[in-house]
């Protein structure tokens, strides 16, 4: 598999799961942030939201480059590519995004509906970047 077209569908997927995460994060979940006042910095700009929708392509790449290396989920060989790559994509966020994002949790001040929103906006970027991943190495 090339390089650029792994490249390619990061980027793609990236940008799509900016779009989940402004949606999500930005809009859907973003008023219980007000509920934990002390836990944000003072600003919020365009800086932050560059950083992080860098962030958000940087993933997005990696699980492709990561689904590419792997080859997805050899159990699932006989299923559609597409149900490939949300499982694959599914058990990384299970096995990295959902745990750390509890870890944090416990320890940071934080609304519970902040928790939700972050673990529903990294589900949705993982699988995602899953679906461009499989579709565009089938």
């Amino acid at each position: 598999m090339p390089l650029t077209r792994i490249l390619f569908a990061g980027a793609l997927a990236g940008v799509l799961g900016v779009l989940t995460s402004w949606l999500v994060t930005g809009v859907a979940f973003h008023p219980y942030q007000r509920l934990t006042p002390a836990t944000w910095r003072a600003t919020e700009g365009p800086r932050q939201y560059a950083f992080a929708s860098g962030a958000t392509v940087l993933a997005a790449v990696m699980i492709v480059l990561f689904f590419s290396l792997t080859g997805g989920v050899h159990a699932l060989a006989g299923t559609g590519w597409l149900l490939q790559g949300l499982c694959f994509c599914f058990l990384c966020w299970a096995a990295l995004g959902a745990p750390v994002l509890f870890s944090i949790a416990l320890f940071v001040n934080v609304h519970r509906g902040v928790v939700v929103g972050l673990l529903l906006d990294w589900l949705l970027v993982s699988l995602l970047a899953g679906a461009v991943a499989a579709w565009t190495l089938r």
